[in-house]
């Protein structure tokens, strides 16, 4: 009897393997792609590759893809958002060494405890964000 049930048991640990190989190719077989699926997602990437290239043979041609006037309103926006920075920056510098002028406390865990951070603190300087446009009008005089 226990020969037997050795047996079964032996007999049942190959199924077992049998079973999770050919599990593990049917999860293969299925994470590949069907023929027509293949058809269809070349089908895709060849329009794709077409509207690219249309594109760049548009852009090598020279063709303005942004109109004087709606630069010239980005240009216009951008220097007023560079104003109001630089205003609410003074603003701010202002307050703070009023409020600051005559306290006894550490600087900078007075402000960390608020949770102020300066544009340095992050990364930000004003200077080279505001030149960015100084460069740009540069340029466009010099060509």
């Amino acid at each position: 009897m226990k020969e037997e049930n050795a047996k079964l048991q032996e007999h049942l640990d190959q199924q077992k393997k049998a079973i999770t190989e050919v599990e593990g190719e049917i999860k293969s077989l299925q994470s590949n792609l069907t023929l027509e699926q293949i058809h269809d997602k070349e089908a895709k990437l060849r329009k794709e590759v077409k509207e690219m290239e249309d594109k760049l043979v548009k852009l090598r041609g020279g063709v303005t893809l942004v109109r004087p006037e709606e630069k010239k309103a980005v240009e216009v926006m951008y220097s007023e958002k560079i104003s109001l920075w630089r205003r609410r920056k003074r603003m701010f510098k202002d307050l703070w060494d009023a409020i600051t002028e005559n306290s006894p406390k550490d600087l900078k865990e007075f402000k960390e405890e608020l949770g102020i951070e300066y544009d340095e603190d992050v990364g930000v300087n004003l200077q080279s964000v505001s030149e960015l446009l100084q460069h740009r009008k540069k340029r466009a005089r010099g060509q």
